[in-house]
């Protein structure tokens, strides 16, 4: 039985998954997970599988071979599409399928066989059935960030520190409030639907509705906080008159589900919420009244999101999501006090538990961009905080959430001009960041995270959370620990910066995500969003001025909107299409060279049948954007450069290059090679649909201008565009980059001694798959010689010192030395002692050493002892080497692994 080799999340290829319902297979449908090749320190991962509507249960297998025989471990008769062990399992590989059942008996064929590996170092976390996490909960009230035998502990964290802070100035709001009229049922004038729900009218009587609801509620939720706090009566009487005017609002009305489901549940779970810390305050008849407002607006939420549109099936529905935690977190707080809490907490929690978060993984990423991770892990945490302190679960345990720190670090950090990808993109780090950073420090006693709070700024306390999100006393620790850059596997995102620490780094930020277009998405694999001494540069242009506006859907969904590749008039790939995937090939660092390839050709959909980006980082000044274009289209097309900038850009008199200030900073943009000097230019401010109307946007963004301009190439089956990316001070010095082209491959060299090689000389997509898979080497087109004794086969190759870098290739020599050779295209770069590799398939990679040397993960610090049994370290490690007659030879498992080299006995500096 072969095993899966597919990238995760990639595509649902017909060869795979064999006798599954196509339909299931594809969109927004529960994925697979583990994905193939999954490396997990979460024991044990989460499992799902797609819903199939005609399935009466699912039988799950796992088992250490890949032909699913002896040591085994298998769950039968299970009735939801997803499963969380209450066991751990043996740590290294394991490998497991899945099948369903019809209605009449039979069985479907077993889904393929996918692997996964449990890391040596890996945590804990058996998921106890939902019956036990019941048993387990508070039944007295509060429960909400507290419970009754900590409730003392919570309130002293008012008289000092930040907790003082918080619990002043929300103590200073209620006092005003004291005495203030309660806000009646919010009005709406489109009760009956009268114009156009994505109308610019009834968008802002939507926003106005929200502001009401709100400030209502915040009103109410602040009184009831006090009241948690400090016992005064007069403040616990004015939150419970509160809470019973929200009661009495009609949930038919404008606050019905259906009209917005944001405040719908807002209204819910909030009032849910001060019901908990009102709960001694309340009558019966009172409490009756609440739970029966909240059964009514509950039962909404699950018609919608676990009925008719399930959470289990769908689970990439942002909305969805959301509720299917506030209706946890409502069965959290009226357990034991109504009997509908316990189903809803049935259908809810154990979903939350398995899926936490659709949008991410265990690298702790967020697929949805930076706006969209600010709210929704802090959504995410009003269930995760409830179940914590109710006794239930403690979801911090997660690989997503260990790790979900290192996402604001590299995709978002102090000082960031704007937040990257995904809509809402536009807000820049800030008091939501510092309030989910904190948190994170507290929980896992993390002083680097600490510091990126501290960071960003001193943000007034403006949520409830801010009361306890923090620890006053642990220390603040910069994280000079971590490497500038990063790849987040899970989503496909890669952040390049000079250096973290810095707030005037340069960075570069790229997207091949296999998350597609879809919900808060964009249309934008393998774009890329430079920014460089506290300005964006090459930016991610439109804006969201509300969703599917005519301009957010019209231009800024649009992939001509992005700094990357369209053809024939701004084709691009398609907007909300789950399976418009892009996926990262590779990716290496070094103190010399980054380097990333994303391959977004499925996101075409057939405009391109090859589209392929490489991304060269030249540390610490420039970067190299290498493009490999190709199409099936008749005669050719013509292939788009797109590129965008806030205020300032404009081309070169050459039509070679373009400059792109703001504020103190601008970027040098460059094309090479001669493939370059047949390009046009295009440029313009406008922003325009796909029928070339202008579509600006409206509300707060009304007015709003940015410039677009895009290198055109003539008509062509194929081509290979290399481009520079130089950021610079405005009066300072502008990098230089010198170039020379002989024999199919173009050559840049650059300040300090680093030369870059990149392939040209190729033709159609059979062309750019030949030459990535490579010969061995022999002599021909693949490898040719003349340019500083290098050659090579892959798509380009650097060298500093003796530092080398290949990518996306099998095979590097100079001067007659072979330097690497793989099995697998790969991406490798070796000097300082420093090796990393990355590959789409495990990978045997020999290099040229002439001496004994010793390996060490690079993460861990942990030595890997040479020899043994391949099979057996490739399961538990995923890496096994030897080393004989000069060469290193190491066989690595898929991603990228990253190693030091130290000097063996007898030998000397690797």
């Amino acid at each position: 039985m072969r095993v899966n080799k597919q990238e995760p999340g990639y595509s649902a290829a017909p060869a795979w998954d064999e006798g599954w319902p196509g339909e299931v297979l594809r969109n927004a449908n529960m994925p697979f997970r583990p994905t193939d090749g999954l490396v997990t320190t979460q024991n044990p991962p989460d499992f799902s599988w797609p819903y199939v509507p005609e399935a009466s249960d699912y039988h799950l297998q796992l088992a250490r071979t890949a032909s699913m025989d002896g040591e085994r471990a298998e769950l039968e008769g299970l009735k939801t599409n997803y499963c969380s062990f209450s066991r751990t399992l043996t740590e290294g590989a394991w490998y497991w399928r899945v099948r369903f059942r019809f209605a009449d008996g039979g069985w479907s064929p077993w889904s393929s066989v996918r692997r996964f590996r449990i890391a040596e170092e890996n945590v804990p976390f058996p998921v106890p059935p939902i019956d036990e996490m019941m048993a387990r909960m508070e039944r007295g009230h509060p429960r909400v960030w507290t419970n009754p035998g900590e409730l003392e502990e919570f309130r002293r964290r008012r008289f000092f520190g930040s907790g003082k802070a918080a619990f002043d100035r929300v103590y200073a709001s209620v006092q005003a409030d004291l005495g203030k009229p309660f806000p009646p049922d919010p009005p709406f004038p489109y009760l009956n639907a009268e114009i156009s729900s994505v109308s610019p009218e009834f968008v802002k009587a939507l926003q106005e509705l929200r502001a009401y609801a709100d400030t209502t509620l915040e009103r109410m939720l602040n009184a009831a906080f006090v009241y948690l706090l400090t016992g005064e009566e007069n403040v616990g009487a004015h939150a419970k008159s509160h809470l019973l005017n929200v009661t009495a609002w009609d949930p038919s009305g404008s606050t019905r589900f259906d009209i917005n489901d944001q405040v719908h549940r807002a209204v819910a779970y909030r009032s849910a919420i001060a019901y908990d810390w009102l709960h001694d305050l309340l009558s019966p008849g009172e409490r009756q009244a609440v739970q029966e407002m909240i059964k009514t607006r509950v039962a909404d939420l699950i018609d919608k999101y676990l009925v008719s549109q399930p959470i289990y099936q769908y689970p990439f529905d942002s909305h969805g999501w959301t509720i299917i935690g506030y209706i946890g977190l409502m069965g959290a707080v009226l357990l034991h006090d109504i009997p509908e809490a316990e189903e809803w907490m049935r259908r809810s929690v154990p979903a939350f538990v398995n899926l936490l978060p659709p949008w991410g993984g265990e690298d702790g990423s967020w697929s949805q961009g930076t706006g969209y991770w600010q709210w929704s892990s802090g959504s995410n945490k009003e269930l995760m905080d409830i179940l914590l302190s109710a006794g239930a679960i403690n979801l911090y345990d997660k690989a997503f959430s260990r790790h979900e720190g290192l996402y604001p670090i590299y995709m978002f950090p102090h000082g960031s001009p704007t937040g990257v990808f995904g809509n809402d993109s536009h807000y820049k780090p800030d008091a939501p960041s510092v309030r989910l950073l904190n948190r994170m420090a507290q929980i896992y006693r993390d002083p680097r995270l600490k510091w990126a709070a501290e960071a960003i700024g001193d943000m007034p306390a403006s949520e409830l959370q801010d009361y306890f999100y923090r620890d006053d006393d642990l220390p603040s620790v910069p994280p000079a620990d971590l490497p500038p850059s990063r790849w987040f596997p899970v989503t496909g995102l890669v952040a390049m910066h000079s250096e973290l620490l810095d707030r005037e780094r340069i960075s570069l930020y790229f997207k091949s995500s296999p998350y597609g277009s879809y919900s808060h998405s964009q249309a934008d694999q393998n774009g890329f969003i430079v920014h460089a001494f506290g300005e964006p540069l090459a930016i991610k242009s439109g804006v969201y001025d509300y969703y599917n506006s005519a301009h957010h859907r019209g231009f800024t969904k649009r992939t001509y909107s992005a700094n990357a590749i369209t053809c024939d008039g701004r084709k691009g790939q398609p907007i909300d299409d789950f399976d418009a995937k892009g996926r990262v090939l590779g990716f290496v660092h070094h103190p010399d060279f980054d380097a990333v390839s994303g391959d977004a050709t499925a996101a075409y959909r057939g405009e391109l049948t090859r589209a392929v980006r490489h991304i060269v980082y030249m540390r610490p000044t420039a970067f190299v954007v290498i493009d490999e274009l190709a199409t099936d289209r008749p005669g050719g097309s013509e292939f788009e450069w797109n590129l965008h900038a806030d205020e300032k850009l404009a081309f070169d008199s050459d039509g070679l290059g373009a400059a792109i200030e703001k504020g103190g900073a601008g970027l040098r943009v460059r094309l090479h090679g001669g493939r370059a000097h047949g390009c046009r230019t295009v440029l313009e401010t406008a922003y325009r649909d796909p029928d070339g109307r202008e579509a600006p946007p409206v509300a707060g963004f009304a007015g709003k201008r940015q410039v677009h301009g895009a290198f055109v190439t003539p008509r062509t089956e194929s081509a290979v565009l290399a481009a520079t990316l130089a950021p610079y001070r405005l009066g300072g010095d502008v990098p230089r980059i010198a170039e020379e082209e002989l024999g199919g491959v173009l050559k840049l060299t650059f300040d300090g001694g680093a030369t870059l090689y990149i392939r040209t000389a190729v033709g159609g997509s059979e062309g750019f798959a030949a030459t990535a898979a490579g010969p061995a080497c022999e002599d021909g087109p693949a490898c040719p010689v003349g340019l500083d004794g290098i050659r090579f086969a892959g798509a380009a190759a650097a060298a500093k010192g003796d530092t080398f870098l290949l990518v996306g290739g099998t095979w590097l020599e100079k001067d007659g030395v072979v330097l690497a050779r793989c099995d697998v295209p790969s991406t490798i770069v070796r000097g300082d002692g420093m090796l990393s590799i990355s590959a789409q398939d495990d990978a045997i990679v020999d290099l040229k050493e002439p001496g004994p040397v010793l390996l060490f993960d690079a993460d861990s610090g942990k030595a890997i002892r040479p020899g043994g049994e391949a099979e057996e370290n490739m399961s538990r490690r995923g890496v096994h080497w030897t080393q004989s007659d000069g060469r290193l030879t190491i066989r690595t498992e898929r991603g990228q692994r990253t190693f030091r080299i130290d000097v063996g006995p007898g030998g000397e500096q690797a």
